[in-house]
């Protein structure tokens, strides 16, 4: 029997997804579409998400499948979140989705699915494409992740973390388009989903994350000092979950601009310091993913924030695992976030910032 091309496309049934779904429909024998449940009460899974996708699907006569995987999302995402939080990081949480839950846990429950409902049959691979605008390109005969043409849309940032090997099964359809064209095709097509409003929040949190926080762990986090950076004490802050790094607004502070600087967790302390004080031009990253045989220094680029531009650096490996990132230029860094390493638009790897 003759091994079909099966793909499962993750929609919203947004403008993103939509078109996803148009732009393969002329390369594929089987398609299906899909989404998760990942967290219950909030708009991302919300009934009226999942129906959305769903009527996009009965409409154009594709199955639809829709899996709760809360209880591992909550496991692998959630808590790590939390307890990064109260340790004063500031983490991505939709990174760790992405490597534990989007591409990995779902996929291979979906494919049980798929598998128990006959559509996938033995033999047959499932491939798997979501709207992200990132693009697979070959070097040296290996996939790598690279930048979108659209970098103002570009999410290569978001998926460093998928394990090489996943690359293969991985299909990107908007990684060559402009957002201006995709939006300009769903209104030429008809589509409502064209006017639905795009989000760059965390999907599981509605309000602010401190607000979460304590509603998560039960506990109020109490008051405490905010001092500069030579120790004299300028104010109260409402309980250190409320601030990150980098942060200017919401300070309470006279004499201002100021911007926070460090986060104390043991001392219930915020540090804030002038513009002139941010930043820094050496730190160091753990938990790393790499698409090459990184071995030695390595001069590329590299992005600290999803929304920052990318830096010229220096890369060094440690004895411990980690690696030392030098940069020409002072940066603000948020321990937390990720660093991802460029080779012009390509992604070399990344990982935490320790």
């Amino acid at each position: 029997m003759a091994m079909k091309k099966v793909i499962a496309l993750g929609m919203s049934g947004g403008v993103d997804s939509s078109m996803a779904l148009e732009y393969l429909r002329k390369d594929w024998d089987t398609i299906v579409g899909a989404n998760h449940v990942v967290w219950h009460g909030v708009k991302c899974s919300s009934p009226e998400v999942i129906d959305r996708a769903r009527t996009l699907c009965k409409k154009e006569n594709i199955p639809f499948y829709c899996l709760d995987v809360s209880d591992e999302f909550n496991r692998q995402v959630t808590k790590a979140f939390v307890k990064d939080y109260l340790h004063g990081l500031t983490p991505n949480p939709c990174v760790i989705c992405n490597q534990t839950i989007k591409f990995t846990f779902f996929y291979e429950k979906l494919k049980e699915a798929l598998t128990k409902d006959g559509i996938l049959e033995p033999g047959d691979q499932l491939y798997y494409s979501t709207g992200h605008y990132v693009r697979l390109v070959e070097r040296a005969g290996s996939l790598f992740l690279a930048r979108a043409r659209d970098l103002s849309k570009d999410q290569s940032y978001m998926l460093y973390r998928l394990p090489k090997e996943l690359l293969a099964r991985c299909i990107f359809p908007l990684g060559d388009k402009l957002k201006k064209d995709v939006k300009k095709e769903a209104q030429a097509l008809g589509m409502p989903s064209s006017s639905v409003k795009e989000s760059q929040d965390i999907c599981f949190i509605e309000g602010s994350y401190g607000d979460f926080i304590e509603q998560y762990t039960g506990k109020q986090y109490q008051p405490g000092s905010i001092y500069d950076t030579q120790g004299n004490k300028l104010g109260l802050h409402r309980g250190y979950i409320h601030y990150t790094i980098g942060q200017r607004k919401g300070l309470g502070l006279g004499s201002g601009p100021w911007y926070v600087t460090q986060v104390i967790p043991e001392k219930n302390r915020v540090i804030v310091g002038r513009e002139d004080e941010q930043g820094q031009t050496e730190f160091a990253v753990r938990d790393l993913n790499w698409f090459i045989g990184f071995k030695g220094p390595l001069e590329a680029g590299v992005k600290v924030r999803y929304n920052s531009g990318i830096h010229p650096c220096t890369a060094e490996p440690r004895a411990d695992g980690t690696v030392r990132v030098l940069l020409k230029e002072k940066t603000v860094i948020t321990p937390g976030q990720s660093a991802v390493f460029y080779d012009g638009d390509i992604v070399l790897g990344g990982g935490i910032i320790a």
